[in-house]
């Protein structure tokens, strides 16, 4: 296997590891977890900390909940409950249909 394959494979099994050991957690569990991670900072959208799970760093933005986002009808929903442009401050591709994202931005 070259290099650039071998890379993907450890960043695919890397991930299966993160992903299966954080779908077994409870809530409270992961609210635990998160709750003892190393602090990165705060900034604009909320606070950054830095988890270890199953062997790999992992990055946590946790995003404070709008007040229609706590309301019970919208309780463990992923959909954009608010009336806003879709964007990103990653400097990756901003998530429209131009790179074949379409993201809908009304409820």
């Amino acid at each position: 296997m070259n290099q650039p394959e071998s890379r993907h494979a450890d960043r695919m099994a890397a991930h299966g590891a993160v992903s299966t050991h954080l779908s077994l957690l409870s809530d409270q569990r992961l609210t635990d977890i998160v709750a003892g991670a190393t602090p990165l900072g705060s900034g604009i959208g909320g606070r950054s900390a830095k988890l270890d799970i199953a062997g790999t760093p992992v990055f946590v933005k946790r995003v404070p909940l709008t007040d229609i986002e706590l309301q019970r009808q919208h309780a463990r929903s992923t959909a954009i409950s608010s009336d806003c442009r879709c964007s990103t401050n990653t400097g990756l591709a901003p998530p429209d249909s131009e790179h074949g994202v379409n993201w809908p931005c009304t409820p």
